[in-house]
């Protein structure tokens, strides 16, 4: 196995990690590798992957549809354990999250792969790579913990590609991160069977999930998955845990953006979750295969967001466009609670309890500002 230092820049910053390049030449093919989990084996040195609902069983020497849980002499392993191709620091309201930490920094990173396939990914060239098609570099679960105090974030964020399919190092850094006092967060895209979910999200502070549509057909045809999976995680998240979390829904004109269908989630979304779940709608770019078509007209989203309003959801907000859709509203007093412009935030006035500090209504979400415990190490 050869190493070489990386450098990357993030922000102005500089962290500089290993990079891991395999030799062909390594004692055996599992060499730095690193066992997976939530799996088991089948005939013909077959492995079964039951992390996620694609149940894909993998032949010797394969790759499940995520590209980084491979077989190899029979046994999985995790291709993407410490071995991130995305590091930076970006603000905790880029993931989008608008009611945790507000105006706080969140050291975040992906690696290859997905167990989705949507048409539309602004991720692509990571999401869809391979791990051997990516430069990626070494950083072990204490690794990720020390950068991340090093930069001085409360918290640190599994991101850009699908967490749930590096699940095993989402675990291990989760660990660490919780006794050095940060916090952690998953942005997801909720593809995950009940038998991964609680070993995974017992260690997840908060999550962002996207559902990315309101129709069996927009998932099957522009996801290549299914719908009601990541309507049982949402369920399971809300009843079943403690963990703090939003929605994202991302509009794509005339794929998923029509009224009646806005209408039906933000129904489920009363029904199945209540009220004071945030829900983010967000502009869509041409991207990947979907470059034909239009970006989100910001009128597409205003709609949305006062249908949602008229239903009775309290906390909706509009992402990726330039507008006031982004404010925390108190939703007793109707005073601006929050103010931001894009992804900066300018005033917070929420109680560290929770309270608007105008009227003293509750506002759901974890609002204690980081602690002395996260400081800089040199």
């Amino acid at each position: 196995m050869r190493t070489r230092r990386l450098t990357i820049r993030i922000l102005g910053l500089k962290i500089e990690l290993k990079v891991v390049r395999m030799n062909a030449a390594a004692s055996t093919p599992t060499s730095g590798l690193h066992v997976a989990r939530w799996w088991e084996e089948i005939p013909d040195k077959k492995t079964h992957c039951y992390l996620c609902p694609r149940h894909c069983r993998i032949g010797e020497g394969q790759t499940g549809f995520c590209f980084i849980r491979k077989n190899i002499g029979g046994a999985l392993y995790n291709l993407g354990y410490a071995r991130p191709a995305a590091v930076q620091i970006d603000p905790i309201e880029k993931k989008p999250l608008n009611h945790f930490m507000p105006g706080t920094r969140v050291f975040s990173m992906g690696t290859a792969g997905c167990n989705m396939g949507c048409f539309f990914c602004q991720n692509w060239d990571i999401s869809k790579s391979k791990s051997d098609q990516v430069r990626s570099a070494h950083l072990d679960p204490e690794g990720v913990v020390s950068e991340a105090r090093r930069y001085q974030c409360p918290s640190l964020a599994f991101t850009y590609n699908e967490p749930t399919i590096w699940a095993e190092y989402v675990v291990d850094i989760s660990k660490a991160a919780h006794q050095a006092g940060l916090k952690t967060v998953m942005v997801t895209n909720g593809y995950i069977t009940r038998e991964a979910f609680f070993d995974v999200y017992r260690h997840i502070d908060a999550a962002n999930v996207d559902l990315k549509a309101f129709t069996e057909k927009f998932y099957a045809r522009t996801t290549l998955t299914h719908l009601q999976p990541v309507l049982d995680t949402l369920k399971w998240l809300r009843h079943e845990t403690s963990v703090w979390f939003e929605l994202t829904n991302l509009m794509i004109p005339t794929l998923n953006d029509g009224e009646d269908e806005t209408r039906q989630l933000c129904g489920w979304v009363l029904e199945n979750l209540g009220d004071d779940v945030p829900l983010h709608f967000t502009a869509f770019h041409p991207d990947f295969k979907l470059r034909d078509q239009p970006p989100t007209p910001p009128e597409t989203l205003h709609r949305a967001r006062k249908i949602a309003f008229d239903m009775g959801l309290k906390f909706v907000y509009e992402g990726n466009i330039y507008s006031d859709g982004g404010n925390t509203i108190c939703p007793v007093c109707k005073r601006t609670l929050v103010k931001r412009w894009w992804h900066e935030v300018s005033d917070v006035r929420i109680s560290e309890d929770g309270r608007c500090q105008f009227c003293g209504a509750h506002i759901a979400g974890y609002f204690r500002r980081p602690g002395a415990d996260v400081s800089r190490h040199d």
